[in-house]
């Protein structure tokens, strides 16, 4: 199992700020409430001891109830990988950085240097890169399955990420119904039922939807509850379009809304485990695009991490994600402003490595480079060991004046610890770098991403699983083809 660095040292709020972000949340769900449209939902909030009206279809969330919620999810929560050894222990503060988000549009297709329409065949490729990646921690998307009808999508994609990595995997699954074919699926590529009950390889990632809305996608979040597959709520407005204006009044909102989903997985089932999810997104004003390499965002997203880490709760977030169209410097700097500022607060998924364009389309050579960063970061949450052996005056004594430490046998037993060593970017001479062909990084990126799919394969699954997964994926299609014609 995987126990990433600690982060955590970042404080953009006071605690009296929190407190007071808190109390504003609270205030929203016991007056203003949340709407929902799903009759499920309601029933579930009103069995829970929610204040439910049928008719304007609001709930209201007492705070006692939101202090139970707080008190029964875990603080710690298992991502299972099929293989255990890419597990991930989740608590406050702890640090892990993820391939992509959501499905994608477009893909980014570097040697026509410009985005294009999706196939199957690019989500697995970009699924094993991710795989490869040795500072992905986790894995979503970096494009769609573009070249399947609209309605199965999400079956495809299911497939293509189940068969490629044996790293934990976080989707979405609109409805209860996709969630049930998402799990199933999940279940055939562990083995079984009874093996994916002990062992959940996935996340169930769902989204309310800003302002203060819960609805039928939500659903599916009965379905994870029983399995006791951890639940992702995570909200998702534009601050200025559909939260306010404000970093505080965007984040006393989406707290109250990501405050709702806890305290229904919580009725749902008791001890449920939740990840703390709330986006913090921002609407430019002149374009009225999503952002996602704003400073504003950054800050606000180490305000959630914080806030995470004073309910208890692991968290997620964007940060790797980026506006820049193409994989160049623009993209570097605002995914190492994201994946640092994340890292040093303690946010613990860090999603949309390898994202271009606001999240339009993904790039693997962008996720190399974002892998890179994430490996940088994760040098620098490591920290630095003070102690009467690295202090090493000692050593500095016996080498003297005018040595040098280079055979030194301390150096030869802490430079491997204490220095970092790039696995992309290059570290040459002048010459040495015209003399291979002056390369810039994306360049070297691409070479990387060739090499990865010149050997992969599919990833080997338990015994008949195959087959299983095979089967479960033409019944799925089957079953949306004929709720389509009906």
């Amino acid at each position: 199992m995987k126990e990433g660095p600690k982060g955590g040292m970042l404080r953009v709020l006071s605690d009296s700020d929190v407190e007071q972000i808190h109390s504003a949340s609270l205030a929203l769900l016991a007056r203003h409430g949340m709407y929902s449209e799903s009759d499920a939902i309601l029933d579930i909030f009103r069995d829970g001891g929610a204040d439910v009206d049928l008719r304007s279809r609001i709930v209201r969330l007492p705070r006692d109830l939101v202090d139970w919620a707080l008190s029964s999810a875990p603080e710690r929560v298992v991502l299972y990988g099929r293989d255990p050894a890419m597990d991930l222990l989740l608590e406050p503060g702890r640090v892990y950085f993820g391939m992509g988000g959501s499905s994608e549009p477009f893909i980014w297709d570097y040697e026509a240097r410009a985005p294009r329409e999706p196939t199957k065949a690019d989500m697995v490729a970009n699924t094993r890169v991710g795989q490869a990646a040795s500072n992905v921690d986790f894995v979503m998307a970096l494009c769609s399955a573009g070249d399947v009808p609209d309605d199965e999508i999400y079956l495809h994609e299911y497939d293509a990420l189940l068969r490629n990595t044996t790293k934990p995997v976080i989707y979405s699954a609109p409805g209860e119904m996709f969630t049930r074919w998402f799990f199933e699926m999940a279940a055939a590529a562990s083995g079984g039922e009874a093996e994916f009950r002990q062992r959940p390889c996935v996340v169930h990632w769902t989204q309310p939807i800003s302002p203060m809305q819960i609805g039928a996608y939500t659903e599916g979040a009965v379905v994870a509850a029983e399995l006791g597959v951890p639940i992702m709520f995570s909200p998702g407005p534009m601050m200025g379009a559909t939260s306010p204006a404000t970093l505080a009044g965007t984040l006393a909102q989406v707290n109250a809304e990501a405050l709702a989903g806890i305290v229904l997985a919580q009725i749902i089932r008791p001890g449920t485990p939740v990840i703390y999810a709330p986006h913090t997104g921002v609407m430019d004003m002149r374009t009225a695009q999503c952002t996602y390499g704003s400073p504003e965002q950054s800050l606000a997203r180490a305000a959630v991490a914080q806030i995470g880490i004073h309910y208890r709760l692991p968290s997620f977030g964007l940060g790797g994600g980026v506006e820049a169209k193409l994989p160049d410097s623009e993209a570097a700097a605002q995914a190492m402003m994201g994946m640092l500022m994340n890292g040093l607060s303690g946010l613990t998924l860090t999603q949309t490595l390898g994202t271009l364009a606001s999240g339009l389309y993904g790039s693997p050579e962008m996720l190399l480079i974002c892998d890179e960063i994430a490996h940088m970061v994760k040098r620098i949450l490591a920290g630095l060991s003070v102690s009467d052996d690295t202090l090493a005056v000692g050593v500095i004594e016996e080498v003297g004046h005018g040595g040098h430490f280079l055979e030194h046998e301390h150096t030869l037993r802490h430079f491997r610890n204490e220095l970092f060593f790039p696995f992309l970017f290059q570290r040459q001479s002048i010459d040495e770098w015209i003399g291979q062909g002056s390369r810039p990084v994306d360049q070297i990126a691409h070479e990387r991403v060739t090499h990865v799919l010149a050997s992969a394969a599919p990833i080997e699954l338990p015994s008949g699983a195959n087959q299983s997964l095979t089967e479960v994926l033409c019944r799925a299609v089957a079953d949306v083809r004929s709720r389509s014609r009906g």
